[in-house]
């Protein structure tokens, strides 16, 4: 056995590390701000939502040569993500309410995408954790199946939780004779 046949495994080796780290690097720089804009949704606190994040990168890092493997890397990665926040979330009991200042008075098809997303990130503050998360996903153009799929629920619940989304958008819509919230 010659010297360069004794090291041309280890080159494949690294050959092999360095396609990794940069198929991973050109998946955070393509979804890094996805799956973040999915965590604002759940907790309106943008540290909280990072470091959640963060941690499930780290795990993904770890775990790339399979994840990559996975049919939706996205999917992988956004679910961690959800459950690292939902961990943080246990621990820290976030304020997980939209600050007044950007609450609509009532409910009104909004006319902006501004608007659209106050108005979203109101209902969302309504809601409890998962229909959360089923609610940010479906915005987001996922079917029942693909939200099924990243929050690790049956397709039924989530057909369910979109039903009562549905039932608290329309009861936070209607208003009262005085002009507030039925």
């Amino acid at each position: 056995m010659t010297a360069v046949q004794a090291f041309q495994p280890d080159d494949e080796n690294e050959y092999r590390r360095a396609e990794l780290r940069a198929s991973l690097d050109r998946f955070v720089r393509e979804n890094y701000s996805r799956v973040l804009k999915f965590l604002l949704r759940q907790c309106f606190d943008r540290h909280l939502a990072e470091d959640a994040l963060h941690e499930a990168l780290i795990v993904t890092m770890n775990k790339w040569e399979s994840v990559s493997q996975h049919e939706k890397p996205l999917y992988w990665v956004r679910r961690t993500a959800w459950h690292k926040l939902l961990t943080l979330h246990d621990r820290q009991k976030w304020d997980d309410t939209v600050p007044l200042e950007f609450i609509p008075a009532e409910l009104a098809e909004p006319t902006s995408s501004q608007e659209a997303e106050m108005t979203l990130q109101h209902v969302l503050s309504q809601l409890p954790l998962q229909q959360r998360a089923v609610l940010a996903l479906m915005v987001e153009g996922e079917t029942d199946e693909q939200i099924a799929m990243q929050l690790g629920l049956a397709v039924t619940t989530v057909r369910t939780y979109k039903s009562e989304v549905r039932k608290k958008y329309r009861s936070l819509s209607r208003t009262d004779d005085e002009g507030g919230p039925a």
